[in-house]
């Protein structure tokens, strides 16, 4: 057995020595996970969907089709001179010799940040990923456009490299195209090498019996530069594990999410930076639009390391909710252990303003209108950080799609 195969054995064997996630765990309170036993089992065949009229059709980007947690490269289409390639074929064709550091992608501990044993399940049983690996100083022109597109359950791992002073922005997006449940398990790993630049969108739009499991990992070195757009919109069930890693002097991070939901929807985000190191600063703003009886989950952890002076970090969490019925449970946590640092963090949880609404009305607005032009601008201030104004754009639209008179907003938008 070759070194690939032995770290993939280690997870199965961690996650059968662990099991699935439960609310006795901390970190699982407020999210059920018990009925993702039945979906554990992955599948595989990627030839009966098209995707050539799915996603965010006619961005200007490079392509990478997923279906079903396989690369279909008739479907995709990928710069020349870049090293981004299949996972699968990756592992494939590595050497014995060369096999060390492909491993490391597949390593996962009981003592990492918001483990859980569906991390370790992805590392085992993961089919297929991009694998994305960028020259010091290289630039990418376009962004990389990674599409999932699932019908069955899947794995996907991903690993993302940028050397120094390199540049990159990268988009996944998550669609479905059957109506039987299903789970997807997704992992993303980032190293940034100093200087290293990577804006990193991530669009959850699965159907409404899907579950989405996804963790994202990222290692920051010196001055390099992180920014992470997080959108729910889809799924009945997501969950979503982002820790960050500002490892050396002058790392930053901007994490941005953004939860429509109605229904039963349930969608729970837990975030970790780590200021392992001085001068690094973070930034972190959530917001949740509720409706139904739906139920959304925030969790933010900032830790400040001892040694890591002049850390400058902020945390916000704003939740509008649409409905009586719809729920947040909201926790910002910042814990500091140095005190040359600047930390801030809050959380709000409220319905729409009744004198704006007022306003609004008395200059001839009717009473839906001005409660989805609201709505809109409570949720858009995430959004209007994303530098790509066609994603943006895709985002607006899907998303306040979702309101009851959604469609009033196309004048708005753009």
């Amino acid at each position: 057995m070759n070194l690939i195969a032995q770290t993939r054995q280690d997870a199965l064997s961690l996650f059968q020595k662990v099991g699935l996630p439960n609310k006795r765990d901390e970190d699982w309170k407020y999210t059920d996970a018990s009925h993702l036993e039945d979906l554990l089992e992955i599948g595989g065949s990627n030839s009966a969907i098209n995707a050539q009229s799915l996603g965010m059709v006619g961005l200007d980007a490079y392509r990478m089709v997923f279906t079903n947690g396989l690369f279909d490269e008739s479907q995709s289409s990928l710069p020349e001179g870049v090293s981004i390639v299949s996972l699968a074929a990756l592992e494939a064709s590595v050497s014995n010799e060369s096999s060390e550091a492909l491993a490391k992608l597949f390593q996962v501990s009981r003592d990492e940040p918001l483990f859980s044993g569906l991390t370790a399940l992805n590392a085992a049983v993961a089919s297929d990923g991009a694998a994305v690996c960028l020259a010091d100083s290289s630039v990418l022109d376009k962004p990389l456009y990674i599409l999932h597109i699932s019908n069955q359950n899947n794995a996907v791992r991903h690993g993302l490299m940028l050397g120094e002073n390199a540049q990159a922005h990268v988009i996944e997006h998550f669609i479905s195209t059957g109506e039987d449940k299903a789970l997807s398990n997704c992992a993303t790993v980032v190293i940034l090498k100093s200087g290293a630049s990577l804006e990193h969108s991530r669009l959850q739009q699965e159907g409404e019996k899907q579950s989405h499991i996804a963790r994202v990992e990222v290692k920051q070195c010196r001055d390099s530069s992180y920014t992470f757009h997080g959108v729910e919109l889809g799924a009945s069930l997501s969950r979503t594990d982002l820790v960050v890693s500002l490892s050396e002097q002058g790392a930053s991070c901007e994490l941005n999410g953004l939860f429509v939901l109605d229904g039963r929807q349930h969608v729970d985000h837990h975030t970790r930076v780590d200021h392992q190191a001085p001068h690094c600063t973070s930034r972190e703003s959530y917001r949740t639009v509720l409706d139904g009886r739906s139920h959304a989950v925030f969790n933010g952890k900032v830790v400040v390391h001892e040694g890591a002076i002049k850390t400058d970090s902020s945390q916000s969490n704003g939740n509008l909710l649409l409905s009586k019925y719809a729920e947040i449970d909201t926790k910002p946590e910042l814990e500091i252990y140095n005190d040359d640092v600047k930390c801030a963090h809050g959380a709000t949880v409220g319905q729409l303003d009744d004198k704006q609404l007022f306003y609004l009305r008395s200059r001839g607005i009717s009473q839906e209108a001005a409660q989805e032009l609201l709505t809109f601008a409570f949720a858009d201030e995430v959004l209007a950080a994303m530098s790509n104004h066609a994603v943006r754009l895709y985002v607006e639209k899907a998303a306040f799609a979702k309101l009851p008179h959604g469609a009033d907003l196309d004048g708005f938008m753009g």
